[in-house]
């Protein structure tokens, strides 16, 4: 579906557009497919280009003007008439659900009214999309969270959440690259960095899907005893 949108200048350098305010795949997709077609056409007037649930932004070199640029953008978007398409790619990602690890899932569950193994089932039991990075350097926004596993977040946040917590909060579900600052309950833990030597190293793409996968405390320290990992990719079938 090729999705009505508001394009505008946001400032001299900076263009703006918006999509529908909704959280859906198939805006995702639009997003996506827009973002791929302006960075290959106009790759050497860009400064940055970034997205988020239903906005891309985009920061234009100096000698570029936003409000020229904007009707250019505007054609570039009506000439799209095919339907965009994601290749099926999804993650295996390893989280401990262990209660001496993660002692925080019983508050969690206390909130939700679940057992720990029905919260486990339901939590591994989707593919997550991944929408974009944001609020920390690979901090992933994940679509997908079952709304049985819903709950409101923490009232007064947490001064430190430990990185590699996998947590809920609200409507979502995510795992903190560093550690951090946090409202979100904590219900596992991911044994692997997502940084070496101070540089992001995860092989995730927004679009693609994440599986979690429910792993044993004896799994989980051989993990973070090795300090290596290798993601496994696999066909996302539906």
């Amino acid at each position: 579906m090729n999705y009505p949108v508001k394009i505008f200048a946001l400032s001299p350098n900076i263009v703006e557009v918006h999509w529908p305010e909704r959280i859906e795949e198939e805006i995702l997709l639009d997003i996506l497919d827009f973002k791929a077609r302006i960075s290959r056409k106009w790759k050497d007037k860009i400064r940055s280009i970034h997205h988020g649930y239903q906005v891309l932004g985009i920061q234009l070199n100096e000698d570029v003007d936003a409000k020229s640029f904007v009707p250019i953008l505007r054609e570039l978007k009506r000439s799209s008439k095919k339907k965009p398409e994601l290749l099926p790619v999804e993650w295996k990602f390893p989280v401990c659900y262990d209660r001496d690890l993660v002692p925080e899932l019983e508050e969690y569950l206390k909130k939700s009214g679940l057992k720990r193994s029905a919260f486990i089932e339901k939590h591994t039991a989707p593919s997550y999309l991944l929408y974009f990075y944001g609020f920390l350097p690979g901090f992933m926004y994940l679509g997908g969270l079952d709304k049985d596993l819903h709950v409101p977040r923490k009232a007064i946040p947490e001064r430190k959440i430990v990185k590699g917590s996998v947590a809920i909060g609200g409507s979502q579900t995510g795992v903190y690259p560093m550690d951090s600052p946090g409202g979100w309950y904590v219900v596992g833990r991911c044994p692997v960095g997502f940084f070496q030597n101070g540089k992001l190293q995860l092989p995730f793409s927004p679009g693609d899907r994440l599986r979690f996968e429910a792993i044993p405390r004896e799994a989980y320290e051989e993990i973070v005893a090795l300090n290596d990992f290798n993601w496994e990719k696999t066909t996302y079938h539906g």
